[in-house]
Formats: structure tokens, sequence, C-alpha cells
């Protein structure tokens, strides 16, 4: 008999960093800008649980590649967790990450219907607005930079506001200063394209 999720919730930051043009036409549900879908994820949890497992300051990141829009599926995706969780983080982090334990974040996984794997890593998400990084050993890495006038060079500020967002309900808009990844046949190199971050309440199943 299977055994059933555990009720879990988190909230924390939540940022993502694609190979659209600035706005992520998925938020608008359009197609991507140049075809494929191409991200980078990361998820920093502030306060979490799984059951009983605390999840409060775990992260991940991941990298997923759709060869057109998400919801028509096809997608495959690389997920990252922190090589110092113990068993019970470890069984409970990637349940959430992977997209297994439901909620808004799986409905988005289960369109990575070419697979999902999990891999552990050194991994590194700072979550600061404009200034946010993510980066993983080789394979996986993303800076973030302002919007700029493409005249004057101004800084532009911009945020999402979504009355039915399904991650989220805000998105603080930036730019990719460097978007590059290389694992297994997944790999990019972008920049000047759309960066997000945003507040994050999840729960599921």
């Amino acid at each position: 008999m299977k055994e059933a999720t555990p009720t879990w919730r988190l909230s924390g930051t939540h940022a993502m960093a694609c190979n659209c043009a600035y706005g992520c036409p998925c938020a608008f549900n359009a197609t991507p800008t140049y075809g494929p879908c191409e991200a980078v994820v990361a998820v920093s949890i502030d306060e979490g649980s799984y059951g009983d497992v605390d999840l409060s300051g775990l992260r991940w990141v991941g990298v997923g590649a759709w060869p057109g829009p998400l919801h028509e599926g096809n997608g495959r995706a690389v997920i990252y967790l922190p090589p110092d969780l113990d068993e019970q983080q470890r069984v409970a982090l990637e349940a959430v990450a992977s997209g297994r334990a439901g909620g808004p974040w799986g409905i988005l996984m289960g369109t990575a219907t070419a697979g999902v794997e999990v891999r552990e890593a050194a991994l590194e998400y700072v979550a600061a607005g404009a200034d946010t990084t993510i980066r993983v050993g080789d394979d996986v890495d993303v800076a973030y930079e302002p919007i700029r006038n493409p005249v004057t060079g101004a800084e532009h500020h911009a945020a999402t506001l979504l009355e039915t967002g399904l991650l989220t309900n805000r998105q603080d808009q930036y730019s990719s200063r460097i978007n590059r990844v290389e694992v297994d046949g997944i790999s990019w190199d972008v920049s000047q394209r759309t960066a997000i971050e945003m507040p994050i309440s999840w729960s599921g199943p």
C-alpha cells in the first residue's frame, strides 16, 4: 500500500531566470518568446515543514528545459539538493522539490514528463533582488542585474501582480547578467533575459 504524502507547507523566496524576453510569458498564459522554455529556479525556505520534518532554512536549485510551452509537457529537469541534509530532511525536501508531494510546485513539475532527476551538490542561492546569484559547481551560474533603459542606461524597476498566479501573486522583475547551464545535454548561455524574484507560500499535497 502506497504511503500517504504528509501535509506540508513552506514560505520563503523563489527565483527564476529563463531564456524569454522580460516579463515571463508564462505569467500571462502566453507561449515562450523563442519557442523552447529553458530556466534555472531556486527556492529558499524561511519557514516550513513536511509532516514532522522541519524544512526551515533549507533550499534547492533546479534546471529545466521544455521544447515548447510548459503545459504541453515533455520537459526535463535536474534538481539539486544540498549534501548536508540528514536522512529525514533529504526525503522530505526531495519529495517537495521534485513535485511528488503535490501543491503548486507539483503542478509545475508535472510538466517535466521527460524525467526529473535529483542530485546532491554544493549549491549557492543568495536571494538579493537585483544582486541575486544562483550557482551549482560548473553546472549552473546565474547572476541578476537591474533591467536598464536601452537608450539612457538608467535602471528600470518593474513588478507583476498576478491575481491568479500559480506560484505567487507578485513577481519582481530583473535582468539576467549571466544565465549559463551545462549539464548532461541541457545547455544554454544567455543574458539580458527574464529574471524574477518572488515571495512564496506553498502547501500540499
